[in-house]
């Protein structure tokens, strides 16, 4: 049996990004706008908030990889989001990993997750 304790997390799948932050308890928005404080809102294709924090977006770069807006400034200010964000990494890691085995058809298998 093997054990995957850590996968570095390069987000390039919005389908993928936006099932996990709905997992772990966000509520997401597809295609909207954040609102910035310095300017004008900005259109981001995910659109996520956490309890009373300032909203996070992100958006697709010309590359594929998704990046993500913020005020990280502000948004470091509230407890636990943080941890949040390293969750939703591991849980898109996670059904990234998932994916890739499914694509591979194997005719059986037995996948086994469990909190650390």
């Amino acid at each position: 049996m093997s054990h995957l304790s850590i996968l570095p997390t390069v987000f390039t799948r919005l389908d993928l990004l936006e099932q996990s932050l709905r997992d772990e308890g966000f509520e997401v928005r597809v295609n909207a706008c954040l609102n910035d404080v310095t300017g004008p809102p900005r259109p981001v294709d995910l659109l996520a908030h956490w309890s009373d924090c300032r909203p996070i977006g992100w958006v697709t770069g010309s590359d594929g990889t998704v990046v993500m807006h913020g005020d990280l400034q502000r948004i470091s200010l509230y407890g636990g989001l943080s941890h949040r964000l390293q969750r939703v990494s591991r849980r898109y890691a996670l059904l990234q990993a998932l994916d890739d085995v499914q694509q591979l058809s194997l005719p059986t298998g037995q996948v086994s997750v469990s909190s650390l």
